[in-house]
């Protein structure tokens, strides 16, 4: 399998995570939640954050940082194309807001889900945010 073939396959497997978590309904959702940030929730709830913010704040750090991974392989895929850097930008951010608003509509019609502005704000942000570090990096490459 070719360069391309490869970073499109990463971009695909990670975006059938996303749709398969976001086909969970409400309570399966949050029970994967709970068990997998437990420990953080047992350090920080005796500190005095009430339980109900701690769960917000996870929930949407994790809504960002599974779209900066996306951002990142997506942006890695387009890499391979022959465009202008400028163009690899906005085609990946296209495609990562794209894919998040879809998530969004996608999970109106799972049991106890709802699909947010805000959710896709910060899916956006998410894969914005590593698009934009990948530019940079790209951008200050030395080409010999």
């Amino acid at each position: 399998m070719n360069k391309r073939r490869q970073r499109w396959a990463l971009v695909f497997l990670w975006m059938i995570g996303i749709f398969f978590l976001s086909a969970q309904s409400g309570n399966d959702s949050g029970m994967l939640s709970a068990s997998l940030f437990k420990p953080l929730f047992d350090l920080l709830v005796p500190l005095g954050l009430p339980a109900e913010i701690l769960s917000l704040i996870i929930r949407k750090t994790a809504h960002f940082t599974i779209y900066l991974i996306l951002g990142i392989l997506v942006f890695y895929a387009i890499d391979t194309y022959e465009i202008q850097l400028s163009q690899k930008v906005y085609l990946s951010v296209l495609l990562c807001v794209g894919y998040a608003i879809s998530d969004e509509i996608h999970q109106i019609f799972v049991p106890g889900r709802a699909g947010t502005l805000l959710d896709v704000f910060i899916d956006s942000m998410g894969s914005a945010t590593s698009i934009t570090f990948y530019y940079i990096k790209r951008k200050n490459e030395v080409k010999i």
